[in-house]
């Protein structure tokens, strides 16, 4: 389980904003993993995102930065593409002042393209997003996210080619995106592994060194994504064959609680991971 990382994507809402409590409350719960969140734009100023690497260091808390989701690669705007591809790049750029290894982000959506447009118009965004800042990152992956909207750039397919297409880029798995995109089929213990496979099949040991995983409830229509809900109550998907599968194959992955209480869903997601441990002992 040491390899194995858990943790609330933003704040704990009971740190109220102050940044070394939110390190203090990941020590005292025994979570090791934060996603940051900058949904609404990275304002974070540079002494800010000092102090964050510093206490991610001390508290050996690792960390990955969402970026904004208002990203729209492939819009119709060019404006909005620039500025897309500007966010992109600070976050980059601001990666190893926080100990940042993954930029988590939304292509955006299709924007009246088709699939193959679309995919070509990303493409060449990120690749020059990559060519202006990566070298900047120390390491960090620019990481796209499965989305959960029909409408929304963001397939397995289309995941996994752009990260064999591109350098600098690892895939993120949004496991209630998935849940909703498939119309709840992908949450069983076979789904599970199919998806896992096809990841690895494709992306080989780039894949299995580097997993990241986004977990929540969602509520979802014909179209896909509507509203996030908690992990573990009424809401699909089911996490307990996925961290089932991960024990089971062994695999390593980071675990980032996108619930509607992040910190409890990291938690709980932790805790049945320690039941299926104590179980096999």
């Amino acid at each position: 389980m040491d390899n194995i990382l858990f943790g609330p994507a933003g704040y704990p809402t009971e740190a109220r904003g102050n940044v070394k409590r939110v390190f203090q409350i990941l020590r005292e719960t025994g979570l090791n993993t934060l996603e940051y969140a900058a949904v609404h734009g990275l304002q974070t100023k540079e002494e800010k995102a000092k102090l964050i690497g510093e206490l991610a260091k001390e508290s050996g808390v690792s960390m990955s930065l969402h970026a904004a989701y208002y990203i729209s690669l492939a819009s119709r705007t060019p404006r909005v593409r620039e500025t897309s591809k500007n966010r992109l790049v600070k976050a980059l750029r601001f990666a190893p002042l926080m100990n940042v290894k993954r930029v988590v982000f939304h292509p955006g959506s299709l924007s009246g393209l088709t699939e193959s447009e679309a995919h070509a118009v990303i493409k060449g965004a990120l690749k020059s997003v990559w060519e202006t800042a990566g070298e900047e990152s120390s390491g960090a992956f620019l990481a796209p996210e499965i989305a959960g909207k029909l409408s929304g750039y963001g397939s397995v397919d289309q995941i996994i080619r752009l990260c064999q297409e591109l350098e600098g880029c690892i895939p993120t798995i949004d496991w209630a995106h998935l849940y909703a995109r498939s119309q709840g089929e992908i949450n069983d213990k076979q789904s599970y592994l199919k998806i896992l496979t096809e990841f690895e099949d494709e992306l080989g040991e780039l894949f299995v060194r580097n997993m990241h995983f986004h977990i929540s409830g969602i509520t979802f229509t014909e179209k896909g994504e509507v509203a996030h809900r908690p992990l573990g109550e009424d809401w699909g998907p089911d996490i307990l064959p996925l961290i089932e599968v991960v024990r089971e194959v062994g695999y390593t992955p980071t675990f980032i609680s996108e619930s509607t209480n992040p910190l409890q869903g990291a938690l709980y997601a932790k805790f049945l991971f320690e039941e299926l441990e104590k179980e096999r002992k």
